[in-house]
């Protein structure tokens, strides 16, 4: 038996390695994120912290998607928000994640088709940058030319009636040619296509498309993740919106729904409650109000209605008063459109309403 000396020195040298795989494992992890662009972070430090520990450091790190996946729908939701900067950056990465040439030019025309032809030409110029950055070929290898489909199946026969180009548009060029294409398979095609749907907020495509990836072999933990990790480039509204859609989903596939506020992406709880409101609603360099204010803005111009509800309460809450709100309203319009003004200004009505609150002069 080891006397009481002897067990203190082992005690402590355990502690000596436990502190030093800590420290390699976080070494390691820290090796491995890019560097970002010179000074991009300089004007908001703190936005650089948040890169480094939560993004990089974290989700990209989590077991539940491999780094190609991860680049994928990373290329694809900086692809959709015309997120030119950052969608160098990762169409970069995701050559080094094991994504090819030809994947990424496939990503690209599949995405045009859910986040409009701009974002599509914007992103076939930001690739043949990053193709010629890296000596590759122009053309990448194994990308095939269109090959319309000579006698289409009709996959959704009564879809857009008042359309009926847009119908058919959808039918022979979108399901029977594109998400039929080699390039990428049909798992892959449901990973991008429901993390923009997440991105861009589109709820219907978000629900059919949750259904569509888990039947084309997408785990429900996978549509979990894609989640969460869309949600840090597209904001956590969106997330909150394509979690409470998937459960919904999940739910009727007879899938384990988890327990807690987001069950349809159950880490997004501890991020919003540790990240969103714990760390970063609590910084003193902005008041409550403040924060309130702007986090009312974004989700005006974002037409983020169930997140638009929450945040004028809490605004209110916060000591923002209905006058200023509805400025807030007429101010942000400007920037964002009349569409969104109008959504932001019927939504306060509802809330003034129930709480027993007079109109704005």
């Amino acid at each position: 038996m080891l006397n009481r000396k002897s067990r203190i020195n082992v005690s402590i040298g355990l502690c000596k390695l436990a502190a030093l795989g800590i420290l390699v494992v976080s070494s390691s992890i820290y090796a491995q994120q890019p560097p970002p662009p010179p000074g991009a972070y300089d004007a908001a430090p703190y936005l650089g912290q948040v890169r480094n520990t939560y993004v990089y450091g974290d989700i990209w790190e989590r077991p539940n998607l491999s780094s190609r996946d991860r680049s994928m729908i990373t290329v694809a939701v900086n692809q959709a928000l015309y997120a030119t900067n950052e969608l160098r950056l990762h169409m970069g990465r995701a050559l080094e994640n094991g994504v090819t040439q030809s994947e990424l030019s496939e990503i690209i025309a599949h995405v045009m088709w859910y986040a409009g032809f701009p974002t599509g030409v914007n992103a076939a110029r930001v690739a043949a940058e990053v193709f010629a950055e890296r000596n590759l070929p122009a053309i990448p290898p194994g990308a095939s030319p269109r090959q319309p489909p000579t006698d289409p199946e009709v996959e959704f026969p009564e879809a857009y009636p008042q359309t009926p180009y847009l119908r058919d548009l959808l039918n022979q060029v979108v399901y029977a040619e594109t998400w039929r294409r080699s390039e990428l398979s049909p798992r892959d095609r449901s990973m991008i296509t429901v993390a923009v749907g997440t991105a861009l907020y589109a709820s219907s495509e978000v629900r059919y498309h949750v259904g569509r990836a888990l039947s084309n072999g997408v785990t429900q933990d996978e549509v979990s993740e894609i989640i969460t990790h869309v949600t840090f480039y597209s904001g956590f509204p969106t997330g909150v919106n394509a979690s409470r859609i998937a459960a919904e989903v999940f739910e009727v596939r007879g899938l384990p729904v988890a327990a807690g506020r987001f069950p349809g992406a159950p880490y997004l709880e501890e991020l919003i409650d540790g990240l969103v409101y714990g760390e970063t609603w609590t910084r003193d360099q902005l008041s409550a109000r403040d924060r309130s204010l702007a986090t009312i803005a974004v989700t005006i111009a974002g037409y983020q209605s169930d997140q638009l509800r929450v945040h004028l309460r809490r605004g209110l809450d916060n000591g923002v008063t209905a006058q200023e709100i509805s400025e807030l309203i007429a101010q942000v319009t400007l920037y964002s459109g009349f569409p969104t003004g109008v959504n932001g200004s019927r939504i306060f009505a509802e809330i003034l309403q129930e709480r027993g609150m007079p109109m704005p002069e």
